[in-house]
């Protein structure tokens, strides 16, 4: 369990590296709409999933921004809050989503870029 959620935070954290650069510019609530959309559309989350998905990534994409926003851009800070989010987020979805949330982190992981191979 150990090391499945360490692992979910390390390709969490590369994912929002990479939505970092597509949502320069967006508000915390335009992204933590986005970001709901994305998870609702991958995990068939309920309404009430929804809900709280989205207030989870809200709380998130305004504590990054603080992060981002403060001179010593603290990573140990934001990765405690990564860490938060993903303990939050895994009591909200179901096992199945969990295996479903590990599989879509891991392939933004593998293609992080998100032009495709390297060659």
């Amino acid at each position: 369990m150990r090391k499945g959620l360490m692992a979910m935070l390390l390709a969490f954290v590369s994912m929002t590296a990479f939505a970092q650069r597509q949502d320069s510019g967006r508000t915390p609530e335009q992204r933590a709409e986005n970001q709901t959309k994305t998870m609702t559309e991958n995990l068939q989350l309920t309404e009430d999933q929804q809900k709280q998905v989205y207030t989870l990534n809200l709380d998130r994409a305004k504590k990054m921004e603080e992060l981002r926003a403060s001179q010593n851009q603290d990573r140990s800070a934001m990765r405690a809050s990564m860490e938060t989010f993903n303990a939050e987020l895994a009591k909200v979805l179901t096992a199945e989503q969990q295996e479903k949330y590990k599989t879509m982190l891991a392939e933004r992981r593998g293609n992080g870029s998100g032009r495709g191979p390297r060659n």
